[in-house]
């Protein structure tokens, strides 16, 4: 059972994006938060928010190369 959940930060000019596991804690300077557990509609309430996603490097293609 995947026990992630989904935050979008929000405040003035600013738009923030987080995944925490079970046991993790949130803490944030932001005004508003928002707690989702689906990932497809925190990713889409961050982007419609003016997040941008960029694409990230798998860390384990340095070490498998």
């Amino acid at each position: 059972m995947d026990n992630t959940s989904y935050y979008v930060g929000l405040g003035p000019d600013i738009v923030h994006y987080t995944e925490l596991g079970q046991g993790s804690a949130l803490e944030s300077g932001q005004p508003n938060v928002e707690q989702f557990d689906d990932e497809q509609e925190a990713k889409s309430r961050a982007e419609e928010l003016g997040y941008i996603f960029t694409i990230e490097e798998d860390p384990l293609d340095e070490l498998e190369t």
